[in-house]
Order: C-alpha cells, then structure tokens, then sequence
C-alpha cells in the first residue's frame, strides 16, 4: 500500500507546491501572511478539540493573568502565527537575502560580531517561539556561518513524512548546514571550534540531563545541553527571539551574551543557568504569549502519544 501511496502523496505536493509558487510570485510576502492567517482561522473554528487544549494550556500556565475572554484571543492569535510560521517554512528555499532584508529587522547583531571576536563559536540560543527558524538564513546571507542541530524526527505518517522529506528538501536551498542529533556529533565541535554559530532550541526535547525551573504557573523542565556545551567549548551563548509585528514584519531580537553561572558545583550552577535563562524566555512570553500558545498543545500531544518529553514537571514519571 505504502508504494503506492507515495507517488501519490508527491503528485499531490508537486501540484500543491507548483500552485502556491504561482501566488507566491504574483503577491510575495503577502501571500504567505494571509494564506497562514486564513489557515489558522479555519483551524481555530473547525478543530474544537484543539481550540479546547490550547486555551486549556494557556490558562494553566498563566493562572490569573487572562480570564477566559482573553485566553480564547490569545489561542486565536496563536492558531494564525502558528500556521504563518508553518507557510514561511513551504517557501524556505525561496526566501532569499531580499526578500528577508525587507521582512526583518534585527536589534543587537553587535552582540554576535563581539561573541565571535573572541574566537570560541557562537551557540545561537533559539526557543520554539514565534517564527523561531528565520533568524538562520538571514544570519546565512549576511556571511555568518551558521550550523543548526535537529532532533530525530519521528511521523506520525506517510503524508507527514513526506511533507517533511519536501520540507528538508527547501531548505537544503539555504546557506544553513544541518547537523543531526543522535549521530556523529564531531561536526558540532568542529563548526564551534571553526567560530561558526551553533543554533540550538533551549526549549527543545531532545537532551540527557534535565533542571527545572519555575515558569509562570507551572515548573518545566529544560535540557541543560546548551549550557555544558558552553563550558566544554568556551562558546558564547547568544539568545534570540523573532516577534512578528502587527504588519507582519519581524523584528529579530538578539540579547547580549548570556553568563553562565560561576558557581564551582557544576549541577548548582546548570540550575543557575536554566533558571535565569527561563526568565529571559519568560520574559517575551510575557509580552507576546500568542507566539507560544500552538507550543503548548504541540509538545502536550507529542508527550502523550509517546513522540516526546514532557513539558511540565507535574507529567514526568
């Protein structure tokens, strides 16, 4: 069966795919905000499972902050960024330094240029927030040599494997190398020791050593791998954060190098990190929760189908 459905599936994306670059090329940027935006609208009305959990989860972490008004807003917004997001990754391999200079605006690049003076690398300290991907091939075409870790990648079936195969294949098109956990990782050392970027998700799944740390309402639990790679390289760990504007320009925000803690009890101080790295993520939150809101419901899924770890403390076995 699996033989068959394939070529159909690729039909099926080839034809889909060859449609959207049509519109993309007569409207550009535009098309992607309102694709993305109706997408999201008709998810949020049709999918009332998903509604219910996202405004579930945003309630849970933020306690008092939003009563049930503003927490439907919010899971609103976060349907419409979520599904952007997801078109900006369709046109990966067409976003070039143009188009990304004219939908972008960056704060603190001085901040990386200062990190990599010191000739250690850079950890690209990203989260899975907003349009979290793009500050990568606009890094890329500025010169900078940027490497990001992914984590394996499981589907949950043929249609997803192979929009994520098509997906690969786009963004093999940017000045982005890919390093794979779980394989070799010779070529993270390598790129670091070169004093190239190494972008890593604080907020991602993947890891072995875990802290936790007070968020909101709730206690989460964050791989400390960032942290000991910074220690065991001498790497700078630069945070980032992109926030989508309300005329659909992002604004990359790139903070000032991150000080690990000085604390000589090494698991003391990967707390220490965690916990005040965790104030920084926060911190945007805070102020745009509706970049976070699909995350939520996204890593709650993944946990309880058994495709990934648990965000909250309360869900660890």
């Amino acid at each position: 069966m699996k033989r068959f459905l394939i070529p159909a599936i690729d039909l099926g994306l080839r034809i889909s795919v060859a449609a959207a670059n049509f519109l993309f090329r007569l409207l550009g940027w535009r098309f992607i905000c309102v694709a993305g935006k109706c997408l999201g609208d008709a998810f949020y009305r049709l999918r009332s499972d998903k509604k219910r959990i996202v405004e579930e989860e945003i309630r849970l972490l933020f306690g008092p902050r939003f009563g049930a008004r503003e927490a439907a807003a919010i899971a609103k917004n976060s349907f419409e960024n979520h599904y952007m997001r997801h078109i900006e990754t369709v046109f990966f391999g067409r976003l070039d330094k143009a188009m990304l200079d004219k939908v972008m605006r960056v704060d603190g690049i001085g901040h990386i240029d200062a990190a990599l003076k010191k000739g250690k690398g850079v950890i690209l300290l990203l989260s899975h927030f907003g349009s979290f991907l793009l500050p990568l091939p606009f890094l890329g075409y500025r010169g900078y040599k940027v490497n990001q870790i992914t984590g394996k990648q499981e589907h949950r079936s043929v249609i997803g494997e192979r929009i994520w195969l098509w997906r690969k294949s786009e963004a093999d098109w940017l000045p982005v190398k890919y390093i794979q956990v779980g394989k070799f990782l010779r070529p993270l050392y390598e790129a670091l020791e070169a004093n190239e970027i190494v972008a890593v998700a604080f907020d991602g799944r993947n890891g072995t050593k875990w802290a936790e740390a007070d968020f909101f309402e709730r206690k989460a639990i964050f791989s400390t791998g960032p942290f000991e790679l910074a220690r065991r390289t001498g790497a700078a760990i630069i945070p980032t954060f992109t926030v989508r504007g309300k005329d659909n320009v992002h604004r990359l925000y790139i903070e000032p190098e991150f000080r690990l803690s000085d604390d000589p009890d090494t698991e003391k101080a990967l707390k220490d990190d965690i916990k005040r790295f965790t104030s920084i993520f926060a911190g945007y939150i805070e102020r745009h929760p509706a970049h976070f809101g699909m995350v939520l419901y996204t890593v709650k899924r993944d946990f309880e189908t058994g495709a990934g770890k648990p965000l909250f403390v309360e869900n660890v076995n």
